[in-house]
């Protein structure tokens, strides 16, 4: 049996595993401290159809009865689109096809042309991260046969301007390009690079990822994550950025949101789990977070 086979086996016993002796749960409710209405906390993963939010107990119920959605970042900023246009595009002196080798060059051209049916020139001034972002989203979408029109992760946003619920952002449009684009070009155009070389283990992830999430396995989900860093040289500092100091940042904006009125809070599911995690660091603060079962 060769390595990849290997691999395979071992993270689909770990993901059959899970699935049959974990007790999780994507949606929390928040009690205690003072609160004189509960809020709700909801990780959310953002290529799962909408279908999907039907199968999760007490969710309507805990969305309809909140007075506020609070999310990662609003998506009514009228700036946001502009913002990030202009971010996804490399200084005037740096293209892509000087970030690599003639080599390397040719070898991403070759995958870009294949699965997005593009040529390479044509996006060569592209932000290295976000072609990575474009691959790999093409990837799930022709692996996990995703529609992308049906994505569930702006519904709570898109349903609450339509009802005139407020929706507050737990960070600005500015914080979400500066994690989107990293400053270091040149590490980036080698994490796509290594997303290529490596992408038979990464469908291998997008479907563990999958039952994970599907299963509410929230732990399974920081375990996968933790492996992905690693096997993608992504340091303890880099991966603190995109979770923990975000979360510690939040808690500090989340007690003031909850005892104005009730809340209603979708955030990616990996900023629920762990020590420096979101259910944690609120218990940290006094609040009962107790998973939403209904019987």
């Amino acid at each position: 049996m060769n390595y990849k086979m290997k691999r395979i086996n071992l993270l689909l016993l770990m993901l059959v595993t899970v699935i049959f002796t974990s007790n999780a749960q994507l949606l929390w409710k928040i009690s205690g401290k003072g609160l004189k209405e509960p809020s709700f906390i909801f990780g959310t993963h953002h290529l799962i159809p909408i279908q999907f939010l039907d199968s999760v107990p007490g969710l309507f119920p805990a969305f309809n009865s909140s007075k506020t959605i609070v999310s990662e970042v609003a998506l009514n900023n009228i700036d946001a689109t502009s913002k990030i246009q202009k971010s996804a595009l490399l200084p005037d002196s740096v293209s892509l096809k000087n970030l690599l080798s003639s080599i390397d060059y040719d070898f991403v051209n070759k995958e870009i042309t294949n699965l997005l049916r593009i040529d390479i020139n044509s996006i060569n001034k592209m932000h290295p991260s976000l072609i990575t972002t474009l691959y790999e989203l093409e990837l799930y979408k022709q692996n996990m046969h995703f529609d992308e029109n049906t994505k569930s992760d702006s519904y709570f946003q898109i349903v609450a301007f339509q009802k005139n619920i407020p929706v507050v952002g737990l960070e600005t449009v500015d914080k979400q390009i500066e994690l989107l684009f990293p400053k270091n070009i040149k590490k980036e155009a080698q994490t796509l690079i290594k997303s290529i070389l490596k992408k038979d283990d990464l469908i291998v992830q997008m479907k563990v990822m999958n039952e994970f999430y599907r299963a509410g396995d929230l732990n399974g989900l920081a375990k996968l994550s933790q492996q992905s860093n690693k096997q993608f040289n992504v340091t303890e500092e880099e991966n603190a950025a995109l979770l923990d100091n975000r979360n510690l940042e939040w808690v500090k904006q989340i007690p003031a949101l909850m005892k104005k009125n009730s809340c209603f809070i979708a955030v990616g599911a990996l900023h629920l789990p762990g020590e420096k995690g979101l259910i944690n660091l609120l218990r940290k603060e006094g609040y009962q977070v107790k998973r939403v079962i209904i019987k």
